[in-house]
């Protein structure tokens, strides 16, 4: 029985009759030639994966082995089987597969619904080790999704040059975004949103010092194992990609977005001008400053207008504005006080009323570039999260009607909180939810968390992004039949199971929870594959290195210290290593060579990587423990030293697989989302008094915005 990612609408099985091929005869009925190229090239991109399998356009019905593919424009004797409730969708995005007697008839009624029925296709091929031929499986398939908008968020900078210079797709040149794209349109997603956070990753004419080009950092050099110091280029600034990278994903149905900050972030210009930034209240103790720029100077006014109109001139199809998450302190210079502070009840409504001044402006700027560039707005995210609805009508009535809102509550309150936003905003211009738990796992310093229980003492922590709650906010959405989902891969490897969540829950939201990672995990690896890979991402344990007492700098998503009472749960997770450690390498193997799933050998090396360094981190807990219940001085110093060892070991092993792993401080305070340097920081000072480091190593710049938590 297939299973088919995401899970299909209606899928029923014939007579289990399959059919050997090596040749895929394709013909098309009533469309048009311009779309009919389109396809053709899809289906090539498609289904390259499968070797010696050929393609004939030309009808030659003299070659051996073939299975006839009949693709035909119209869906109008289906349409009753959708249901008024659906009709639109499926007209839109669905489609129909039909496998029977050695054909397959594919009906569509829209370029997307076409595209997604080859994708169904392509899951659909199979291949026995020991035969040369394909087959494929009689079938009947009726699609379409539950809500129109799927999108991803996905980091082209993420604060770049302000806490890192990159990781993961932040690296990527044109053919990993290439990659990326095509899994994405394989699993039916609708939309990318590319988080350009930091310095522009693309040229700016008008502020050249704004992008992110010769930018300094330390590397490790691992042949002479010293820091070397080097100028970093972003990708895109290289070899410009960017507009071949939108051509492709249109080619795809996808539309790419930018995700940017609504003053906070906006290229490296608060790093370069630094006395444009908002001015500090007197005696503030706030140090993230460093971000946001002072609304009533009109230069950098200037600056925010030609931001977005260099945005839009990108040609991307939407631009999504996020307001910062700070809401304790605005901009106290003179000027600001007397139009915003002043004449606010709260700091921040302050920042409201500031940010919807300057979306005002931004947004006429846009619309002058291109009158149907899309915009979105993440906002109001701050405490109290239960909102009065003479308050949500005021928001909603403070900004333009047409822009769409790229976030709506699902943590920390009921589902009705959530209903109150859908009645006052309207279903339609609701685009996602606060379905967040990727992002916060990107903030851990590349050790992996999916499952609640991958991490220590969960239900103590303030912090409930987990993915088993972005699970629940789909649902929820699917119910209210919103325009739009959105997930999360601000991290991609080794965290593929969002990726599969949030692909499949805006499609179809019937299955469970556990009933979803079971089938999703053997739908894309196969059932032989499916216990081994579910068992090690459920049973990884990791804790962060600041989860020690001696480590003092906050970090928000990881609260919980470790200490005598967790002894127990640390042996379970050593007793459980190497078991952990067979099956990742025994995945590996199998992976490698497989011409299917080779794309997922980069994951499983990231949580082969995290899992090793789990096992030193475990040492250092457990050192840490002691060194925190000892009395005498010389034994607090043993077990200072064997934490300082393990930090190395533990560090050791990053080394050998990531790039930006040092220490970021263009923007005036010291940053590494490894935590090692912190540690290392604290545990020199305790052991060399008299040469006290006293300048504090943060933990991810995007952290201080989160210590309300």
């Amino acid at each position: 029985m297939y299973k088919i990612l995401p899970h299909p609408k209606v899928i029923k099985n014939y007579e289990n009759k399959s059919y050997s091929f090596k040749t895929l005869n394709i013909k098309f009925k009533k469309c048009k030639e311009t779309l009919i190229e389109k396809i053709k090239e899809i289906i090539k991109i498609k289904l390259e994966v499968y070797d010696s399998l050929n393609f004939d356009f030309d009808l030659n019905k003299n070659v051996d082995a073939v299975l006839e593919i009949n693709i035909n424009y119209g869906l109008d004797s289906y349409l009753q089987v959708a249901g008024k409730e659906y009709e639109n969708l499926f007209k839109l995005q669905g489609y129909v597969i039909d496998v029977k007697e050695k054909k397959v008839n594919i009906y569509f009624n829209d370029y997307r619904g076409a595209i997604f029925s080859i994708s169904t296709l392509k899951q659909l091929i199979c291949k026995k080790v020991d035969q040369p031929n394909y087959y494929i499986t009689e079938v009947f398939i009726l699609d379409y999704p539950e809500i129109e908008k799927r999108s991803l968020s996905t980091t082209f900078t993420w604060y770049a040059g302000y806490g890192r210079v990159g990781f993961d797709m932040q690296l990527w040149g044109f053919k990993q975004w290439k990659e990326f794209l095509e899994l994405s349109s394989d699993y039916k997603i609708t939309q990318l949103n590319l988080c350009m956070y930091g310095y522009w990753p693309f040229e700016f004419e008008d502020f050249p010092e704004t992008v992110f080009r010769d930018f300094k950092m330390k590397v490790w050099n691992r042949e002479s194992k010293n820091w070397l110091e080097i100028k970093y280029t972003h990708p895109n600034l290289v070899n410009q990609f960017l507009s071949r990278l939108i051509e492709y994903a249109h080619l795809f149905g996808i539309d790419i977005y930018t995700y940017i900050g609504l003053n906070s972030y906006n290229g490296g210009y608060s790093n370069v001008h630094k006395d444009k930034r908002m001015k500090l209240p007197p005696n503030s103790k706030f140090i993230n400053d460093f971000d946001t720029l002072c609304l009533s100077n009109d230069s950098t006014i200037k600056y925010l207008r030609k931001c977005v109109q260099r945005v839009t001139e990108l040609g991307v199809d939407g631009i999504i504005f996020e307001e910062s998450e700070e809401s304790f302190w605005f901009c106290n210079c003179d000027r600001c006080k007397d139009r915003f502070i002043n004449t606010s009840p709260s700091l921040a409504e302050a920042k409201h009323k500031a940010n919807y001044w300057l979306l005002s402006i931004l947004y006429t700027d846009i619309k002058s570039v291109n009158p149907h560039c899309n915009i979105g707005l993440r906002a109001w995210r701050e405490a109290p999260l239960e909102k009065e609805m003479d308050y949500l009508k005021k928001c909603e009535e403070s900004m333009p009607k047409d822009v769409s809102l790229y976030w709506a509550p699902g943590l920390y309150v009921e589902e009705n909180e959530f209903k109150k936003w859908v009645e006052v905003f309207g279903k339609d211009r609701i685009c996602a939810r606060d379905t967040e738990a990727n992002a916060i796992s990107a903030c851990n310093g590349r050790l992996i968390r999916i499952f609640k229980d991958n991490i220590l003492r969960p239900d103590d922590e303030t912090n409930q992004q987990h993915i088993h709650n972005d699970l629940k906010q789909h649902k929820g959405s699917a119910a209210l039949r919103v325009k739009g989902i959105n997930g999360y891969i601000f991290e991609f490897y080794g965290l593929f199971m969002y990726f599969f969540l949030h692909a499949n829950f805006g499609w179809d939201s019937k299955l469970e929870e556990e009933e979803f990672y079971d089938y999703a995990i053997e739908s894309v690896f196969g059932n032989d594959l499916k216990d081994d890979i579910l068992y090690v991402l459920k049973n990884l344990f990791t804790i962060h290195e600041s989860q020690i007492s001696l480590f003092t700098s906050e970090f928000p998503f990881m609260r919980n210290k470790v200490n005598k009472d967790d002894v127990l749960r640390i042996h379970k997770a050593q007793e459980l290593w190497q078991d952990i450690e067979n099956k990742i390498l025994k995945i590996k193997d199998i992976i490698k060579n497989d011409r299917k799933l080779n794309i997922y050998y980069k994951h499983f090396e990231k949580i082969e990587n995290s899992h090793r360094r789990s096992k030193e981190i475990y040492e250092l807990c457990l050192n840490a423990i002691e060194y925190d219940n000892a009395k005498i001085p010389e034994k607090k110093i043993k077990f200072l030293k064997l934490i300082d060892y393990f930090n190395e070991s533990d560090f050791d092993i990053a080394k050998e697989l990531f790039f930006d792993i040092g220490i970021i401080d263009a923007s005036g305070i010291r940053d590494s989302m490894f935590p090692y340097h912190e540690l290392k920081r604290v545990i020199n000072n305790i052991l060399n008094p008299d040469s006290k480091d006293e300048k504090q190593i943060y933990l991810g710049v995007e952290a201080l915005g989160w210590l309300w938590l």
